[in-house]
């Protein structure tokens, strides 16, 4: 059957903006940000970052089993400041693979696993004790409002477990992995805003950097695989 001119006119038309969109790719549309892990710290013999350059300075922490273990008395994985890990409006995760067996202590003290800024806004994954158990729990600060979100089974069973906190423009989650396995997803509607750390703050491993006093939230236990992503 004959095609119309103006039919075979508007299939050439989408056929090219179909290859277009596969040249350029979704990052040259407006509004479309493609996520990047910025930092990826493995922490199998040291604490270097093998992603973004971030390496960390690592005190009294032990690499021989082939993870970073954390003595929860004067452990410390110490990043220094890059604008690069502060998300600003934009998404953000930050995942780290833990083992322990151990339970943080009672009332506001917990155990900081990743913690991008000593105070302020900030982004931040930590056990928290809840029910006799180290429960994981996500940390935002933002420009409109803060969450700790917590979920999941207890995580201080000697297994390692994987925590994930991801925030977007209108929701928080917190994503609990066993061996591999998701065992947990928990997610919150709610808007944080922008996450602009402080200019020269302390990006911890491990541990709450205190200015002028002994650190806090110190970590006991393993940990391997510490990452953000943003975008």
């Amino acid at each position: 059957m004959r095609q119309e001119p103006s039919t075979v006119v508007r299939r050439a038309k989408m056929c090219v903006l179909t290859a277009f969109m596969a040249l350029v790719g979704a990052s040259a549309w407006p509004g479309v940000a493609e996520a990047a892990t910025v930092a990826s710290w493995p922490l199998a013999a040291n604490a270097n970052d093998t992603t973004g350059g971030h390496n960390g300075v690592a005190e009294n922490v032990d690499f021989s089993s082939g993870s970073a273990f954390f003595s929860g008395v004067n452990s410390r994985i110490t990043v220094p400041f890059s604008t690069a890990l502060s998300p600003g409006a934009a998404n953000i995760t930050a995942s780290v693979e833990i083992s322990t067996t151990a339970v943080p202590g009672t009332g506001t003290n917990d155990f900081d696993l990743i913690r991008a800024s000593p105070t302020g806004k900030l982004y931040k994954v930590e056990l928290f004790p809840r029910n006799h158990v180290a429960q994981a729990q996500c940390v935002f600060v933002g420009t409109v409002t803060r969450i700790s979100l917590h979920a999941g089974p207890g995580l201080n069973d000697g297994q390692w477990h994987t925590i994930t906190c991801t925030k977007t423009a209108n929701q928080v989650t917190l994503t609990v992995s066993t061996n591999g396995a998701v065992v947990s997803t928990t997610t919150t509607n709610i808007t944080i805003g922008s996450i602009t750390l402080k200019k020269n703050s302390i990006f911890a491993l491990g541990y709450k950097p205190v200015i002028g006093q002994p650190d806090e939230d110190r970590y006991k236990g393993q940990m391997r695989n510490a990452s953000v992503t943003i975008g």
